[in-house]
């Protein structure tokens, strides 16, 4: 009986103390998951974005979509089949897919963002994927596989702000 009411006990401390922390724990009366735990909070655009910092730094080889090396439409044509998205494997073709995003103020988290190619022509040569929008609705960040490697880069960097083309939707509701 002691046995018994000590485990009780210990059992409900533990409950306690790791639902504090977060943690996914077994209720010690009905052995069902707390809220927390089952239910899932990520969207596909976060998976995306979680997906793509994994891959931070992985080397850039032009006409490669990884996981060892990316080019850039490579890169978001691999992270989007991870999801079940099928997109175009070049960025031309990507910039057709998918609804239009009219202004920066109006893109969020997993859009795709497309710039001209290295000599700032008005034609797609680039694409990344939103990560965050900041709160004046100005500029943004984004995730994409470079010439120097798989990295994160804003809007405002002289050399992107100058060949924004612009965005696609291609996760509607998330």
């Amino acid at each position: 009986m002691i046995f018994k009411k000590t485990t009780a006990v210990f059992a409900a401390a533990l409950f306690v103390v790791c639902s504090a922390a977060g943690a996914p724990v077994a209720d010690p009366v009905g052995d069902t998951e707390t809220p927390e735990a089952s239910v899932s909070t990520k969207g596909t655009s976060d998976r995306i974005i979680d997906n793509a910092l994994r891959y931070l730094g992985t080397r850039y080889r032009r006409g490669t979509a990884g996981p060892k090396t990316f080019d850039c439409s490579g890169f978001t044509s691999f992270l989007f089949k991870k999801e079940n998205i099928s997109l175009s494997r070049c960025s031309r073709d990507q910039y057709r897919q998918g609804e239009a995003v009219r202004g920066i103020s109006n893109l969020r988290r997993g859009d795709l963002v497309f710039f001209g190619g290295s000599r700032a022509t008005r034609s797609v040569g680039h694409v990344g994927i939103v990560m965050d929008v900041a709160e004046d609705g100005r500029s943004f960040t984004f995730v994409h596989a470079a010439c120097s490697g798989v990295k994160v880069d804003k809007s405002t960097s002289s050399y992107y702000s100058r060949r924004y083309i612009g965005a696609r939707r291609i996760l509607q509701n998330d």
